[in-house]
């Protein structure tokens, strides 16, 4: 999105949240004939129609288990992004000018916000799950700073991070943890997922800073999408040269013709090996971000032993071009001589992190002991010492022992 969209929609939305809040006590909605109270998204169905953003039929029904159209999500968010007018130029054969739904549909391609397939925009076709999410995503701009939410949306799906974005943000919780992604959105979910979205708007800190959650996100983010478009050049056997475009979307000029370009002869389309971590809860136990200057983001933060990786130091410097931030720089240090040489706090969090990621509702976690271990650094062969923690862990589904070693987070 460019900067001056940027500007409009968080504008709008400011005006919007402003009104919402100052009217909300004063104007009454109207009941549905369909919608008792008892209905599971009521509340939601209300304040979306108190705030104007939805109607129902003239015989005083909402149709709540309905699908809802590509088209009307578009009428729905324009009416709370409020966006700038479209350009005059058709570019979906399907939405001509007179089409009754032709200015949202267009102010929102404008913005980045929705777009078509070959050439037409289906505004009569319902919308997915997977397809609202990036919808919403990319209009509220969520942060992503969950991985793997959800047990249907693997990784190399195209919507993998817009539906990690919106768990991250409380706006989807999903089924038995399930997503599913291809299942069309009725109007009533519909409804709660933008009343949510709005509320997860109203939360954020007043400030034009980079926050935590964003330099998680987009330490999350960018990454991903980066590893994606390698493995997806690399498995359909295409030149640097051919996925150099896509990469640009996310990475410099600089960061992709260096880093990248050395990178993609050894890109592993049928293996575990990755340019890039995958961070989980890693930012919760060490995570430092600076921002010297408005366009410039430094991050440092960890990657733990997982099996996989044998954790190691993660730095990343991003940029941002065009009102756009793009991976700019990244270096990884596995664990040796210098490890993270953990306290016996930062172990305490990680089982608890660990325990809750599992499914645990509740961990209690009790230091009992700790002791010295002796390692060898892989690279340099010289040894080092480091403390293995022990404690007790208590969750609903019984109590254990476990151990954390300071130098790479392992968990026994």
């Amino acid at each position: 999105m460019k900067k001056t969209v940027q500007i409009a929609v968080w504008t709008a939305l400011l005006l919007l949240l402003s009104f919402v809040t100052a009217e909300s006590n004063q104007v009454s909605a109207k009941e549905f004939k369909d919608v008792r109270k008892s209905h599971p998204n009521y509340e939601a169905i209300q304040s979306m129609q108190k705030a104007g953003y939805i109607n129902g039929y003239p015989d005083g029904t909402f149709r709540p288990n309905e699908k809802i159209s590509r088209k009307h999500v578009a009428k729905l968010l324009n009416e709370a992004l409020k966006l700038k007018n479209p350009a005059s130029k058709a570019v979906y054969s399907d939405v001509p000018k007179n089409h009754p739904y032709y200015t949202p549909i267009m102010k929102l391609s404008q913005a980045g916000i929705v777009s078509g397939s070959n050439g037409k925009f289906n505004p009569d076709a319902p919308i997915t799950r997977i397809q609202m999410a990036k919808v919403l995503d990319l209009a509220f701009e969520f942060n992503m700073t969950t991985q793997r939410a959800f047990e249907d949306v693997y990784s190399s799906h195209w919507g993998y991070t817009h539906a990690n974005a919106l768990y991250s943000s409380g706006v989807a919780k999903g089924d038995k943890g399930k997503y599913l992604p291809n299942a069309p959105v009725t109007r009533a979910h519909y409804a709660e997922f933008l009343n949510r979205s709005i509320k997860s708007v109203q939360s954020r800190p007043n400030t034009t800073a980079v926050t935590k959650d964003k330099a998680w996100d987009l330490s999350n983010r960018l990454p991903h999408q980066i590893e994606m478009a390698l493995v997806e050049g690399k498995s359909k056997k295409q030149s640097f040269n051919k996925i150099r475009p896509k990469l640009l979307s996310f990475a410099t000029k600089e960061f992709t013709d260096d880093l990248l370009k050395e990178y993609y002869p050894n890109v592993c389309t049928e293996c575990d090996s990755f340019l890039f971590p995958t961070l989980y809860f890693e930012p919760n136990i060490r995570f430092d971000f600076k921002q010297p200057t408005p366009e410039t983001l430094h991050v440092q933060t960890i990657e733990l032993w997982d099996g996989l990786a044998q954790g190691g130091f993660v730095d990343y410097t991003f940029k941002k071009k065009s009102g756009k931030w793009k991976l700019d720089g990244y270096t990884y240090k596995t664990v040796g001589t210098k490890n993270f040489q953990l306290t016996s706090e930062e172990a305490k969090k990680i089982l608890t992190e660990s325990y809750m990621s599992y499914g645990a509702r509740y961990v209690n976690v009790s230091y009992v002991s700790q002791q010295s271990a002796k390692g060898t650094d892989y690279f340099t062969k010289k040894p080092y010492t480091y403390t293995v923690y022990k404690f007790t862990v208590e969750t609903d589904k019984g109590r254990e022992s476990a151990a954390v070693h300071s130098a790479n987070g392992m968990v026994e």
